[in-house]
């Protein structure tokens, strides 16, 4: 297993990816992928998501027909899970560059079967919290995580999903709530105001806090959240928007701003990749 220090450098690494490839397309989402890329870094390369077997460029460590499923809820942070499933060998890093292109197989929101990889097309907000909840009821073997944004929480769906969920005792899902505060133009507690937390709590869900970007709390809520044993796990991951790129974090601005030349130059600087 990698250490958090070699997993927060990869982390980096995939927050300069989003970077050039929201530059170079001159579109796109950047202050959710940069939040969420610890988490990213901890799934993809921490021991933690079985991949499937016949994945291009994975080396076959795992049992046939074991493997994990990754639904991207949120499907406007999809860079972030392009560049992680690039760095993990489901295709060529080099694809990348294609973002948001004609013909590219790395559209600004995922499709499914697009690349290894991509388990739902998203792009309505809450939809593929209904799909991993589904997932996670066909094949109770298999480990589902399912990642969701804190401003996906306003749509009604996510939480029938939920409760849904814990009717079913589905303790093989695993959501993770980014909450990073920010959502389109505004801050979150500028468009509704209420305890999430304690919402989740009550819905049933067995409830995780922690701090999104250190890597260390991030394994450490996991291993618990694989020993519970009877509920659906949500991880609520208090997090910084743009985080690792100083004039960027926590700035509403940046929920899909896309860097300048200059400010892309400086950006890579901060993350020393």
């Amino acid at each position: 297993m990698s250490s958090a220090q070699d997993l927060h450098k990869i982390a980096n690494l995939l927050r300069s990816d989003v970077l050039k490839m929201v530059h170079e397309a001159g579109a796109g989402h950047v202050a959710g992928p940069l939040s969420s890329a610890d988490l990213f870094s901890v799934l993809y390369f921490g021991d933690t998501v079985r991949l499937e077997p016949n994945t291009p460029g994975v080396k076959g460590a795992h049992t046939p027909g074991v493997y994990d499923k990754v639904v991207l809820s949120c499907g406007h942070y999809c860079p972030i899970l392009y560049a992680a499933l690039a760095r993990a060998g489901a295709f060529p890093v080099e694809e990348l560059g294609t973002f948001m292109k004609i013909d590219s197989r790395l559209p600004g929101h995922p499709e499914r079967g697009s690349v290894p990889g991509i388990e739902v097309s998203a792009g309505p907000l809450g939809q593929g919290v209904s799909v991993a909840v589904g997932i996670a009821l066909a094949d109770r073997e298999r480990k589902v995580y399912c990642i969701i944004s804190d401003g996906e929480l306003q749509e009604g769906q996510v939480w029938e999903a939920f409760n849904f969920a814990v009717n079913r005792k589905l303790n093989n899902l695993i959501f993770f709530l980014d909450r990073n505060g920010v959502q389109i133009e505004h801050y979150v507690n500028e468009v509704v105001a209420s305890d999430e937390i304690a919402r989740l709590e009550a819905f049933g869900l067995y409830t995780l806090r922690v701090d999104g970007n250190n890597i260390d709390q991030l394994m450490n809520r996991l291993e618990m959240a694989k020993k519970n044993n009877g509920l659906p796990t949500m991880i609520v991951m208090d997090t910084i928007a743009g985080k690792g790129v100083s004039f960027m974090e926590n700035k509403p601005l940046w929920h899909d701003k896309v860097p300048t030349k200059d400010e892309l130059k400086l950006a890579l600087e901060e993350l020393n990749v």
